[in-house]
Order: C-alpha cells, then structure tokens, then sequence
C-alpha cells in the first residue's frame, strides 16, 4: 500500500505529469471523430445519352448485380443526362475495403453488357477524406480579365507544379482543378472541299488517328545485342496535324488536312466554372490522405504556398477556405474551458474545505486525472477532437468527487483514530466499495455504445473512452494517492478556519435541510404526488423540444445550390451566377468573398455529385451571425420570385461538419414505388388529401421536378437507300457537326490534347436548320429523318431496384412525432386502394432513429447500472431506491432545454446519457449509509436523519464541483460553442434537479420501503 511509500506516490505523480505533457504535444488533432458512412458510389458516365437511356441500359442491369454484394442494406439509384449514379449503403460495421472489392468485382463482371460509348464505371468510396480541407484560389496578377492563352499557362502551371508540388508534401493526396481551361485541337472542316476532292469524314477521321500512332513493333537481335523498334507519332505541333496528307490527286500534289479544314489549339466546352465576387479564377480543392491530420496537413500547405508565392510573383495564390483555422480554435477553446472549469472546481473545494492544505491535496486529482488521460489517448490513438475534449471537460467537476468524498470519511475518523495515518487507512478502505460503485456506474452507460455501433457508436466512442479514462484514474488518484497527501500535508488535531465565513452559512444551510426533510417525511404523500406532476410535466415538455441531429451553430456562412431550367448552357448558368452576385453584394460580410461553384466540379465526392450538374451552381455566401443571414435570405428569396424556373434549395455549412448523416436531406420524403411514373404523378394529388385529413397542413412538392427538353430522331430508311446513305455517315455526321467528334489524343509535353472533328458552322439551334453536305449532296436533316420534341425528367430515380417518384412534404419533426403513426396508418390504407406502395424518407427519420437508439441506450446503461448496484450492494431493493433518482435528472435536463430553445440533438443526449451514470452517485452514497446506519442500530427514522446530516455536506460539495466545472463550457465565445454549449446544458439541469430531489427522494423512499420490510 502507498501510505508507507509516499516518495513512490510523488514520484508517479511526477510521472504522470511529464508524460502527460509530451504525449498532449504529440496528440492528433480535429474536429471531430472521423466516422467514415458505409457508403460506396458507382458513377457511370454516357456523354449525350437521355435519362430514361441511362436508366434502362445502364442503372436496371447495374443495380441487379450489384444488390447480390455481402452487407448491403440499400441500393439507390439515378439517371441523368450523360450520367448514371448508384449509390450502395452496407450496414454499420461493414469491412469496407472488402466491400469495396467485392463491389469492383461485380462492375468487372458487368462492363461489357454495358453500352459501347459509355465509359467505363468509377467507384468511389465517400470517407471525410473526400471533403477538401483548403480551397485555393489561382489568378494571373498581370491581367485582370485573361485570355484563353493565359488562362491555359495558369492551368498548366496548377497541374505542372502548384499539384505536384502539394502532393509530395506529407498529408496531402489530391488536387482537384475547378473552373480549369480545357485545351483541344479543333479540325473545322469545310464540307465544300471534301466534297469537291471526295474525302469522307471517316477517311479524315483515319489517316489522322494513323499520324498519332505510338507503338512498339518488335525488336532487333545482334548477337549479344537487342534493340526494339518503336513507331514515334507524327503529330509534335499543330503544324502537323495541318500537315498530315489525305491522298494524292491526279497532277501529283499531295491533299493536305489544312487544305480542307482549319486547325486550332481552341478551348473545349467547359464543364465546371468557379467565380469570387464575379471574378473567373481557377480554384483548386486540396484533400488530405486517408487518416490524415487536417491541422497537420494545412501546416504543411502554407509554408510551401509562401514558397510558390516568391517564386511566382506574378501568379495570385488565395486560400478561399480552410477547414484547420476552425479546428484549432476550437480546441483551443475547449482547452481552456477545461482550464477554467478546474480553476471554478478548485474555487468550490477552497470554499467548502476548512484549512488551505486540504483543497491541494484534493486538486492534486485533477492535473493527474487529466494528463495521465493524455498519456492514455496518445498510445491508444485516439484523437484530441472536440468530443473527446468535450467527454475530459464535462468530466472536469466529477473528477474530484471521489477525493471530496474520501477525504470527508477520513476526516470523521480523524477524532476516533490515534494517528492520521489510521484515519487515512479506516477511512479509505471503508468508503472504497461506494466510490468504486458510483464510478463503475458512471463509465457503465457508455458500454452499451458496444452493442449499438452506428453513427452513435462511432461518433461518440472518443468520448466515452476519455471519461472512462479519467474517472478510473481519479477512483485510484482518491484511493491510492490521496491517503498518502493527507498523512504528509495534514496534521493531527490541526484545527480549520472557515474561508469567508462560507463553512458557517453552509452549516446554516444544513440546518434548514434536516428541518425541511422531517416536514417531508412527515408528507411522504404530497411531496411524492408533486414529483409524479412534475415527471407528467417534463414528459409534455420532451414533446415540445426541438429536435435535431446536430446543434444549431451561430451562422458564418450560407450556402444554396440554384438550378435553372434544365436545358440551361454551362455558359447561360455563369451568366446568371454573375447576376445574382450583383444582387448579394450588399448582404455579406466585409472582407470574405461569395463563392460560387458550377457544373461538375469534384466528381469524386460523394455529396457533390449529386448536387451537380451542367444547369447548376452552388454559392457560398460569407454572413455574421442571424441577422445578416436573415438579410441574405429575403434578399435571395426577392431576386428568385423574379426569375421564374430558377429555384434555391439550402445546404448544409461547408466545414468538417459536412461528414456527418442527413446534412442536406429533406426533412421528408414520400417515395411513390410504381413502374409507372406517370401514373404515380396522378396519385400524388391523392396522396397528398388522404395525408391532409389527418389534420396536417402539408403540401407535397416533387422532388426533382425539372424537365430536359430532347429531340427525337428517328431515321427514314427508304430515303436513305435512295440517296445512298448510311445510318452511321449521318451520325458521324451530326456528332461532328454538333459536339464535335472525338478522334484521338495528342500527347503534348505531359499533357493529353483530344483532337476533334467539329462542324465548320455550329450556329444551329433547331435540327430543322441542319442541312447535310454529303458526297456532293445537300441534304436537309428532315428529308432522312422524323423530328419530335419531347419532355423528359431531368433525373429518374430507384430505389432497390424498382423505380419511384419522390415528393418533399412540408412538416416538422414535431408534426411527424405526434402523427407519424397516423401518417404510416394513412400509407398503408393509400396502398391497398391504389396498389401503389409509399416509402417514407428523409432526415426527420434519422432523427427520430438517432432518439430511438440513443433512448435504448438509456435504458441498457440503467438495467446495467442496476446489476452493478445489485453486486454491490448484495440486494434488490436498494438499486431501485437508487435508481428513483434517474427520472428527475432527466426532468431537469428536458425543462433547461426547453427554456434556453436548445435542441435535442446528438450532443445533448450524450449529456443526458452520462448524466445518467452521474445522478445515481448521490444516492449510492446516502442509501449506503442509510443501509449500514440501520444494519448497526436498527432505528430507520435515525438512520435516515443521521444519512441526511452527514451525507449532506460531500453530495453538495460534489454537484457543486462538477456543475461549476462545465460554466466555462456555456459560455457563448469562439469556434464550436455550440457542441459544447449542448453537452453541459444536458448535464448542468440534470444535475440541479436530481441534486436538490435526491436529498429528499432517497431518504423518503428507502423510509417507507424498509418500514413496509420492517413491518412484515
């Protein structure tokens, strides 16, 4: 035992602190627990090909392969113009890399029953790696409006140099270029001249792949020696690709490629475009590696960006946004409120306890309990994030409650004993069995994290490691290392002084509390009957609180994705965007740019790809708190009831919080499953007033409404056989004259250049203007083919494997709460009368999902608590006594959140989760000694006055400490106070209420549940 070998108990303290240091230094930092969805997407790109194509050629034969894969529990499919997404969903726990094989597997079994001009299918594995963790900003300092020759030096010095140099650098696997130049080699041929000498489109198309041919042919054998003979392009500069012959006429001269086109270095059609404040700029995304520190890897961007400056003096290199700046005051912050809750809960011990030794010998736990915490995370690798930090810092005022109470039962031995060294000995072994218990109860309600996995499991793991941690450490600080303080620092029969005369108005205050516990024991009825009112009273309010996934965080930035009619250019969707930045520059803040990103921009994200898109952009606008977010809004809401067929659906903040589930669902969906699209649309209207009879105001608005207008060709056979024309020379004939025809690649100074066949004159704007000029012949397009215009849905979607209609509803969570049953009654009576099945979607539901599995979370950790109890205290009967306390620490996180307007959310619940294992402390300590007072004397009126009377002053004490431990966590300053804010108002409320109902609960119920025992 350490009470003989206190140099030992210094020297380990001393070790901890040291250790504790360095490994604090040393910790990985961000801002929260990487929890990786288990999520794959498959993305398969046709170029050109209509929605209901890519559905029925690519997405129903793709989707039933792939739902044959191991632990796939969701299968969601889309089809859009030139695109085909799938999206597969495993069940938590999944291994993913295996998945992700198994997956890619499947697609090398099925990529040759796809389409021939399809591509071939990506797969993309969405992890927090996926989201960008700085955006760059790159402009010529030289030329405020450059042209396309500067503007492709920019983009090939982003590829070139700027990429290659970060992704050397530790921490940084990607750049993605948004808004870059795309260069081609553009042969616009003259339709007379091919005519006039009869070359054919193919016959160009051919002799010009055969000059780009690069190739090894074999190899030459000299005796010992072997050289191999490669075929080296012909094609080193424009000027030979104008060069590259045809075939030779009649008087000998050679017909080259410029005598019947022209050749260029021309800019593809874009297919993304990235303005700041109206400004075009070429914005780069920098991702981070997989498992990658983000404070770490930005630390290392901005010395090389300093670096690329100086030597770039006239290329302009901003940092648009950063994820690590956010991160690291956030930490900070929550650092320091760790500082200042153990300065408050050291102010508490100052106060309550009699002499100015006592209080460092019991802060001595806190330092310790800390940094040997530090130590614990460094070697099992756990992240310092803010809900790791969060679970050390709500732990902060419960770290000294076992010293409190050790050191209150050493001292009311101290008078018996003959030496302070026995005192310390009878005191600590005989209160160890209840600290034990009360911490064992604490660390208990997150074992069933185990059970649950999930996103909860995942998300709050960190935490419950911490505070587990941290508890066990300050059990042994309290048993181990404080008996060896007190008997080195205390004296026997030293007397105290009262600090502020506080001890005298606490010794009133006591006092008062046995006076009004005899009037409670006396009115067992009344005071229980209040509490049942006031338990019916919070079960009314739950109802009311807003509920969420996340706590709502002061806004800094507002971000929307705008869609245009769905035949919209990429060129017509900036026009606008530069209109609607006009608009805004009134509404935001001072000094941050808007940022506005559309097209396709970052094909490897998962969130992203299916915000995108040709006739879309997403804007980032920079605000400051709500009342500039509210302006914003109006202003947006104004210019868009100007502009018919544009509409604005928010996003979520783009910051590291973008991981986390239902960011940017609709509150909910109803999901229409009919093979029959159209006839879903006809039932919609149904649908929506069997829903409103419940008695809901709800509007149903369709999803993905936009429209794609197409032309339909179909081809008249017998007039081709007249003019002797085949289907594919039309085809290759308006590929050409439209998009362009691709031909080949020309590989200049590491630097793939397509080159393409493309229409002398593209000015067309209906298929009736187009008039084919082949093998001396024009043709109108209308004589070889029948034109219709139709309507298509801009996106179609499935859902495991069957098509359906998706509609938004506009209710709350709290609407869906109290009707959700109905509405699912509504459903199922909708089903049978129409024979179209309704599926329910949408974030409401993970919602009400994430409060369903946190609720039996709650209720495993209090069966768990009760088997500890029961253990313990080798009885039934007084683990319910305990237990009573629960309930009414419930009531008062439920009424704080209420009052404050704070939600229930993910964070909150956690609070309420530990509160849990915290609310029964109190009464494990007043119903042990209530239980072994009786044991001794055998008078229960005694032993319950007597629990009362010294209990009173160590359950005070340790609320106290552990309340006035979170008031820094309230404060509303810096990054992500919002998060914490959250987890200390749960457990602060809690802690009033069971506090103040267990100093009077446990004794009136361990009262009359002995005297009923007594009397039988």
């Amino acid at each position: 035992m350490l009470l003989k070998r206190p140099i030992t108990a210094f020297m380990l303290i001393l070790a901890t602190l040291i250790f504790g240091t360095i490994a604090l230094g040393e910790l990985s930092v961000s801002l929260l627990p990487e929890v990786d969805s288990p999520a794959l997407l498959v993305r398969t790109d046709w170029s050109g090909a209509a929605p209901r194509e890519i559905e029925q050629r690519i997405n129903e034969p793709m989707e039933a392969v792939l739902s044959t894969v191991k632990g796939l529990e969701d299968v969601h499919g889309f089809a859009r113009q030139g695109q085909s997404i799938i999206s597969l969903r495993f069940k938590w726990g999944q291994n993913m890399d295996l998945s992700f094989l198994n997956v890619r597997e499947k697609l090398d079994q099925i990529r040759f029953t796809l389409p021939e001009q399809a591509e071939r299918p990506q797969l993309v594995q969405n992890t927090a790696s996926d989201e960008p963790i700085a955006v760059l900003g790159i402009t010529s300092l030289d030329e405020s409006n450059p042209d396309f020759r500067t503007r492709l030096d920019l983009k090939r010095w982003a590829e070139q140099v700027l990429s290659r140099r970060l992704e050397q650098a530790d921490g940084i696997a990607q750049t993605v270029l948004v808004g870059a130049v795309e260069p081609e080699v553009q042969i616009r041929y003259r339709p007379k001249a091919l005519n006039r000498f009869g070359v054919s489109l193919s016959e160009v198309e051919n002799l010009v792949s055969q000059a780009n041919l690069f190739t090894a042919t074999g190899e030459l054998r000299d005796g010992w020696y072997r050289y191999s003979l490669k075929i080296q392009s012909r094609i080193q500069s424009i000027e030979d690709v104008e060069a590259v012959p045809l075939k030779t006429l009649g008087t000998g001269r050679v017909l080259k490629l410029n005598d019947v086109a022209e050749v260029q270095l021309g800019e593809s059609d874009p297919t993304s475009f990235s303005l700041v404040d109206e400004h075009e700029v070429l914005s780069v995304l920098v991702k981070k590696e997989y498992g990658a520190n983000t404070v770490e890897a930005y630390d290392t961007l901005e010395p090389l960006l300093e670096e690329l400056r100086g030597q770039n003096p006239n290329i302009g290199i901003t940092v648009l946004q950063e994820n690590a700046s956010f991160i690291r005051n956030a930490i900070n912050n929550l650092l320091q409120t760790l500082l200042y809750g153990a300065v408050l809960a050291f102010i508490v011990l100052f106060l309550f306890l009699d002499n100015w030794r006592t209080p460092f010998t019991i802060g001595v736990a806190i330092p310790v309990s800390i940094f040997l915490t530090f130590f614990v995370m460094f070697v099992s690798d756990i992240q310092l994030n803010i809900v790791s930090l969060s679970g050390l810092t709500l732990g902060i005022g419960l770290l000294v409650d076992n010293a409190i109470i050790v050191l209150e039962n050493i001292n009311r031995h101290r008078s018996e004993s003959t030496s302070i060294l026995e005192a310390a000995d009878l005191g600590t072994r005989e209160i160890a069995l209840a600290v034990t218990a009360s911490t064992l109860t604490t660390i208990s309600v997150f074992l069933p994290l185990v059970f649950l996995g999930g996103f909860e499991g995942a998300f709050f793991q960190d935490q419950a490691w911490t505070l587990s941690i941290s508890l066990l450490v300050s059990l042994g600080v309290a048993l181990l290392i404080l008996p060896v303080l007190v008997t080195q620092f205390q004296k026997k029969g030293e007397e105290g002084s009262s600090v502020f005369g506080f001890n005298r108005f606490f010794d009133r205050m006591r006092d008062r509390y046995e006076r009004s516990l005899q009037w409670a024991l006396r009115h067992k009825g009344l005071f229980l009957g209040s509490m049942l009112v006031l338990l019916i009273g919070a079960v009314y309010i739950f109802m009311l609180v807003h509920k969420n996934v996340l706590p709502e965080t002061k806004p800094q930035q507002l971000r929307y994705q705008v869609r245009l009619p769905g035949n919209t250019s990429l060129h017509a969707t900036q026009q606008a965007a530069r209109s609607l930045l006009g608009q805004l520059k009134s509404v935001k803040e001072e000094g941050r740019p808007i940022r506005i990103l559309g097209g396709y921009t970052d094909q490897t994200n998962l969130s992203n790809l299916s915000e995108e898109g040709m006739n879309k952009f997403t804007m980032s606008i920079p605000v400051d708190g709500y009342a500039m977010a509210d302006r914003a809004r109006e202003e947006i809401l104004d210019y868009f009831e100007q502009q018919p067929g544009w509409t604005a659906q928010p996003l979520a903040a783009e910051n590291a919080l973008n991981v986390l589930p239902s960011s940017s669902e609709p509150p909910i969906l109803f999901r229409l499953v009919n093979e029959n699209r159209q006839q879903s649309e006809q039932l919609s209207g149904r649908l929506q007033e069997s829903l409103q009879s419940l008695g809901l105001e709800m509007a149903l608005t369709k999803q993905y409404e936009q429209e794609l207008d197409t032309y339909q060709l179909r081809f008249k056979a017998k007039n081709l056989l007249q003019l002797g024309l085949s289907e594919q020379e039309v085809i290759q004939y308006l590929e050409s004259l439209t998009r362009g025809s691709w031909i080949t690649d020309w590989n200049r100074q590491d630097e793939n250049v397509p080159v393409r066949l493309v229409g002398y004159d593209r000015q067309i704007f209906t298929p009736e203007d187009i008039t084919l000029d082949l093998k001396g012949q024009k043709i109108p397009l209308t004589k070889l083919v029948s034109i219709d215009r139709a309507s298509e849905p801009e996106q179609l979607e499935r859902v495991n494997q069957t098509p359906v209609l998706s509609y938004m509803a506009d209710i709350s969570f709290t609407d869906w709460w109290w009707h959700g049953a109905d509405i699912r009654k509504a459903l199922t009576g909708f089903a049978r009368e129409t024979g179209t099945e309704v599926k329910v979607g949408g974030s409401v539901l993970s919602i009400a999902s994430l409060l369903s599995d946190m609720g039996l979370l709650l209720l495993i950790s209090v069966v768990i608590i009760y088997i500890i109890l029961s253990v313990q205290f080798e009885s039934l009967r007084h683990p319910l006594i305990i237990l009573a306390a629960v309930p009414f620490a419930w009531v008062g996180s439920v009424l704080i959140l209420w009052i404050t307007g704070i939600s229930l959310n993910a964070l909150s619940f956690m609070g309420i989760l530990i509160l849990t294992g915290i609310a029964v402390n109190d009464s494990i300590l007043k119903v042990d000694f209530m239980r072994r007072y009786l044991a001794d004397t055998g008078d229960l009126h005694r032993a319950v006055t007597q629990a009362g009377l010294h209990r009173f002053r160590p359950v005070v004490m340790t609320s106290l400490t552990t309340i006035f431990g979170l008031i820094p966590m309230l404060l509303p300053f810096g990054d992500g106070y919002a998060f914490r804010q959250s987890l200390a108002l749960a457990l602060m409320g809690g802690m009033v209420t069971s506090t103040l109902l267990t100093l009077y609960l446990a004794p009136i119920i361990f009262q009359w549940v002995e005297g009923r025992r007594i009397e039988n």
